[in-house]
């Protein structure tokens, strides 16, 4: 759990700060993509695919599955439009007043133009969403809740979870700034770890984080590509 926990937040400082730019920067955005995919795959003999492909193995009542996907696309709904709300107060007028960290790290790591931005933006909410689940909710909140403890697990996943946004956000962002917006990744990641402890599958939160994840794209769209 020590890797497991760790290595994502030192690949981001890594990309983000330590070599934010050209191939450096982008070796290492691929290797934690490679790691987050890569390193659960060494403990399925332990964990079996309950969780992934079916319920997990544990004694529970679990949810419909259309309640499962009503939950995820309903919460992913509510918080996109909580975050949209956001863009229209005075915490929207400073990200976009600090845009222009955004659109030199997007031009550092190569999809500042319009067709490179949709590919990775398309990544970024299928795929991307669907490797975060699987990791920090069915690998490291599934093994922390065994390690520490149900409350302690969510809160120590959610934190986890932070680190690596905090890191690209201090560079993006305002500190202040910077740490409320980590604040809100935070309760994010722990909205998804008790859907997970509640629905037994990562389905419910993947489709949350992919509705939430296509916001923040369309947000970053129109600060990166139309500016």
């Amino acid at each position: 759990m020590v890797a497991a926990l760790a290595v994502p937040l030192l690949c981001a400082l890594v990309y983000v700060v330590w070599i934010p730019h050209g191939n450096g920067g982008r070796s290492a955005w691929f290797a934690t993509k490679i790691w987050v995919l890569g390193y659960p795959l060494f403990f399925f003999s332990l964990i079996g695919l309950g969780g992934l492909v079916r319920r997990e193995d544990r004694a529970a009542k679990w949810p419909s599955w259309r309640m499962v996907i009503l939950t995820g696309l309903l919460s992913g709904t509510g918080i996109a439009l909580v975050g949209w709300l956001m863009v229209l107060t005075p915490v929207g007028d400073i990200v976009k007043d600090n845009s222009h960290n955004l659109v030199e790290k997007a031009r550092d790591l190569g999809f500042a133009t319009r067709g490179r931005f949709l590919m990775v933006a398309t990544f970024i909410t299928l795929l991307h969403s669907a490797m975060e689940e699987y990791y920090w909710r069915w690998f490291v909140y599934g093994h922390l809740r065994q390690m520490v403890g149900y409350w302690p697990g969510h809160l120590l996943a959610a934190v986890a979870f932070t680190g690596h946004h905090l890191v690209l956000m201090s560079v993006l962002f305002p500190l202040p700034l910077a740490l409320f917006l980590s604040f809100l990744v935070g309760l994010g990641g722990l909205i998804w770890t008790l859907m997970y402890e509640w629905q037994g599958t990562v389905l419910g939160c993947w489709l949350s984080h992919l509705v939430v994840g296509a916001f923040l794209m369309i947000v970053g769209y129109r600060l990166i590509v139309v500016g």
